[in-house]
């Protein structure tokens, strides 16, 4: 899940605070990560631990990349800040 947290913090330019925030407040973000109002949510330190491990083991471009690589195969294409 914390990989779709960081999709979402990435495509939407929030901070950690704020996807933090977006999570607890929006039931789409809820759903595309697969969490109900009564589970428990990542909070902003643990959205900033996650993407620091992936760039300690040099992981983030290559998830992105591949994301990325993904969706194109499918025909679709990520927009930052779209809504």
């Amino acid at each position: 899940m914390m990989f779709q947290v960081l999709v979402l913090q990435v495509l939407r330019g929030l901070s950690d605070e704020q996807v933090e925030y977006q999570v607890r407040d929006r039931l789409t973000f809820m759903r595309f990560l697969g969490l109900d109002l009564s589970g428990r949510m990542p909070d902003h330190s643990t959205v900033w631990q996650s993407r620091e491990a992936l760039v300690r083991a040099g992981a983030m471009e290559g998830l992105f990349a591949h994301f990325d690589a993904e969706l194109k195969a499918r025909g679709y294409f990520a927009l930052g800040g779209q809504c």
